[in-house]
């Protein structure tokens, strides 16, 4: 703005000038933009945005993207939405040293949900700043009864009517984090015409699928998905021994969440090893136990039944059991259930079923978790060690991330964070990195874009962002059919000490061992 009111002041000095030694008639101070297509019709410092529907050029200054996120950074599951916020935040910081997006500042316009769908909802329509309308919906999902989040599970509509954006709208919402929260806030994303990109959520419903019809356009997921990191899991499992259905458990969260694990679970099942026999349940074929989400002390019962549900296996089955048991969670939750299981089966009882010597577990957490703050709750409880053995809690514990171990991995985009990390004296972790690397896309899409912005002009631009060279697996990237950048797995175990090795890397459906 500076510099177009320094160019008005010197206009209005040269025309009063002019008329006061007669040189000139019916000077004028009146202001007109100039008309642009592009930034390179501008001069230096300015940019070509839209005021009044109209591309004029502008001072790069009162140009800033503003982009929202809602995330939880309060509540027992803050650190997932805490992580987010800082990756992208350090993306930003480190995209505004260098100048922006041609002078245009990036900001993040924040606000808490504590991953409550509810109040994500109410958080999206402030940030879209979402305008009256009694217009029908434009996408068809706004108006299908969806759930709430409570639980029992309550279905109602995110809008019965259109959401326009408003003046003060976001250009984006950028990684949002949960799918309960997701289902509920990206319907008003996108059916106010902005864009819902590279969420902290690997579910299909709404993001994957086609329910949202053409506005499918302006939701764009960077990592892989849960079913993705279903059909990676039950491959391990499967080299680890795990061949039977009934030998399979889901430890997963009651709601949405829960629903996109379990669903890419049997999907997997399927896939791997074909159809369940005929005397399976047919609704719930893999033994699952399920907690409230926001309410880790809904762990205990539920660690309980998977107790009896083991105990039955052992009892019935002959020699070594081999147990895989995928967990759609929360660190604090999935914690509780590990520790738990792990204390009953060295707690000396049940000496019949040798259930020390004859039973193989497994845990794999889905991405989701928030794989650092999971390590750190394992080594606290008991100094991170199974009474009455020489065993650590993390004993085949794994993690399937949908990122690099920023721990080891030689990629430019995690050698770039980790200096960015060390440089701010930030705390590294998956879930940062994550964010980071979300933005980073999203920032690429926005770097290949020329002239105005808007949501719709950026999908064009997402669509055909070209190779950004992340080194995040093969295959990376959007097209018009593809809105979900990569589909790659690590599994990752974790130690005693809380760090994290590589175990093996899933893309494409094949699943390779780290050496």
């Amino acid at each position: 703005m500076f510099a177009i009111i320094h160019s008005m002041m010197g206009l209005s000095k040269i025309c009063w000038h002019l008329c006061v030694v007669g040189l000139a008639v019916g000077c004028s101070t009146t202001f007109n933009p100039k008309p642009c297509s592009v930034d390179g019709d501008c001069g230096t410092g300015l940019v070509c945005e839209l005021r009044d529907d109209a591309p004029v050029c502008v001072s790069s200054e009162d140009a800033p993207l503003m982009i929202g996120q809602s995330a939880p950074v309060s509540g027992i599951n803050q650190a997932l939405g805490t992580g987010m916020k800082d990756g992208i935040q350090l993306a930003f910081d480190e995209q505004n040293a260098a100048g922006g997006i041609r002078g245009r500042q990036l900001q993040l316009v924040f606000r808490d949900d504590g991953y409550d769908p509810v109040q994500a909802q109410a958080n999206a329509m402030i940030l879209v700043d979402a305008q009256p309308s009694t217009e029908p919906p434009k996408c068809p999902d706004t108006a299908v009864p969806v759930s709430n989040g409570a639980v029992p599970p309550v279905t109602t509509a995110v809008s019965a009517t259109a959401i326009n954006r408003g003046p003060n709208g976001v250009l984006a919402m950028l990684g949002d984090v949960g799918t309960p929260t997701a289902i509920r806030a990206a319907p008003v994303a996108i059916e106010a015409n902005t864009l819902f990109f590279g969420a902290f959520t690997g579910s299909t419903t709404l993001l994957r699928d086609t329910s949202s019809g053409p506005c499918a356009k302006y939701i764009f997921n960077v990592r892989a998905s849960y079913a993705q990191e279903a059909r990676a899991t039950m491959q391990y499992f499967e080299k680890m021994g795990v061949t039977n259905y009934s030998t399979l458990i889901s430890f997963d969260q009651n709601d949405t969440f829960g629903n996109a694990g379990y669903n890419g679970l049997t999907a997997a099942y399927i896939a791997e090893l074909g159809a369940f026999p005929g005397n399976a349940d047919p609704v719930t074929p893999i033994a699952r136990f399920r907690y409230i989400r926001n309410d880790d002390t809904s762990v205990p019962i539920q660690a309980t039944a998977a107790e009896a549900y083991i105990k039955g296996l052992l009892s019935s089955m002959s020699g070594t059991i081999t147990v895989g048991v995928m967990m759609t969670d929360t660190y604090g939750a999935g914690a509780g259930f590990i520790t738990a299981l792990r204390n009953w089966q060295y707690d000396g009882g049940d000496s019949t079923l040798m259930k020390t010597t004859r039973l193989n577990l497994y845990f794999s957490n889905v991405s989701f978790v928030g794989p650092n703050a999971l390590a750190d709750a394992l080594s606290v409880h008991n100094a991170g060690m199974i009474p009455t053995t020489q065993l650590p809690y993390t004993t085949n514990v794994v993690v399937s991330q949908v990122v690099p171990n920023y721990q080891n991995d030689q990629s430019a985009v995690v050698q770039q964070y980790n200096a960015l990390v060390s440089t701010n004296g930030a705390t590294p972790g998956f879930t940062s990195l994550e964010g980071y690397i979300s933005t980073r896309v999203f920032i690429g899409g926005l770097l290949a874009h020329d002239g105005p912005f808007t949501p719709d002009q950026l999908v064009g631009a997402f669509e055909n962002i070209p190779d950004l060279g992340l080194g995040i697996g093969a295959n990376a990237g959007f097209s018009p059919t593809n809105h979900q950048y990569s589909g790659s797995v690590w599994g990752t175990s974790i130690a005693l000490d809380g760090t994290f090795k590589n175990l093996y890397f899933w893309v494409n459906n094949t699943l390779q061992f780290f050496q």
